[in-house]
């Protein structure tokens, strides 16, 4: 260093990332921010990938939760988007669930710890769920398998169709709101072992407020955060039906 600060001639050779401008407003964010990627991509001789910035706030939980990997966390983002058309914010909530479900240090979640978090019991339907996710048939599930699996159900064109006839088959068609006896009730063929109080975890999953009631945003909106639960509210003749036309492939 010292040599090379008292020579009389220094050669230093330096490469400029390209400055890419908006096209005056005839493109949007979007395609801006694409066209920028590959534009840097191409300057540095690298791969274009979809990483953005939720990726980086995925490595830095990961991170905190003391995750031994945590890069395998970052599921790039912007494409898993664009893909099937989830929010940030969204994705961000699917990795809380995760991580709420204590990851081993590796980075894979039990059975035990998946049905805690999704306030189910341990039966033949969900025992379907969580295979349908453990693609590896190992026993234990990545955040990559839980995300993907959620958001390829939640993705499907007959999901909300699916969360409709659900909400109404609980007692929504008849009034605005449901009760947990209802649920209980329209439910009850896959759940012919569960006691009251596993079945009231379940409802109290819905019941944001803890009023006893829950009307149709909020049971839709749960099911849209734990879109896996449309297993149970569907009626067994439909499962087949569903099942064919790849709406809901975990039944």
């Amino acid at each position: 260093m010292f040599r090379m600060f008292t020579q009389f001639h220094n050669f230093f050779e330096i490469e400029y990332l390209p400055v890419v401008y908006p096209l005056d407003g005839k493109e949007t964010a979007v395609h801006f921010r694409e066209r920028t990627s590959r534009a840097l991509a191409t300057a540095l001789n690298a791969v274009q990938t979809g990483h953005s910035y939720g990726d980086t706030m995925f490595y830095l939980k990961a991170q905190e939760a003391k995750q031994e990997n945590p890069s395998s966390y970052m599921v790039e983002v912007t494409k898993f988007e664009a893909s099937f058309h989830v929010s940030s914010m969204e994705v961000v909530d699917f990795l809380d669930k995760f991580l709420a479900m204590n990851p081993d240090s590796s980075g894979r979640v039990q059975y035990h710890d998946f049905l805690r978090v999704l306030r189910l019991k341990a039966c033949p339907l969900s025992a379907k769920i969580f295979s349908f996710i453990d693609v590896e048939k190992c026993g234990t599930i990545t955040f990559r398998q839980f995300l993907y699996g959620s958001a390829h159900v939640m993705s499907q064109p007959g999901f909300h169709q699916a969360c409709e006839e659900a909400f109404a088959g609980c007692g929504g068609a008849v009034r605005p709101y449901i009760v947990e006896q209802e649920l209980r009730d329209f439910i009850q063929p896959v759940i012919i072992s569960w006691n009251a109080d596993e079945v009231n975890e379940l409802f109290m999953l819905f019941d944001d407020d803890v009023d006893g009631r829950v009307d149709k945003i909020d049971f839709i909106s749960c099911l849209r955060r734990n879109p896996l639960l449309i297993a149970f509210f569907t009626p067994q003749p439909k499962q087949k039906e569903f099942e064919g036309n790849g709406v809901i492939e975990v039944v």
